[in-house]
């Protein structure tokens, strides 16, 4: 174990080890963009049309959870 802190891998990785870190899209990540996608179209649907109040506001509260989902996922990745 090295204390490199210029190393490239995360904490406490040798240099032969295979990176872990989760660079790829995970499952979480896709479902709640597609997610995110599909609420925000709808909620602009929803809100031209002529449908009640409580299904566009039902889809922008579905986005605006998606949103935070992202997020939070984006800082417990530490990229912030």
């Amino acid at each position: 174990m090295t204390n490199d802190p210029f190393q490239l891998g995360p904490p406490g990785a040798e240099p032969g080890d295979p990176d872990r870190t989760g660079g790829g899209l995970n499952a979480r990540r896709a479902v709640l963009w597609t997610v995110l996608v599909v609420s925000a179209a709808g909620n602009a649907v929803t809100s031209m049309s002529g449908l009640p109040i409580a299904v566009s506001l039902s889809c922008g509260i579905v986005t605006v959870l998606c949103i935070a989902g992202l997020l939070a996922d984006w800082f417990r990745r530490g990229r912030a």
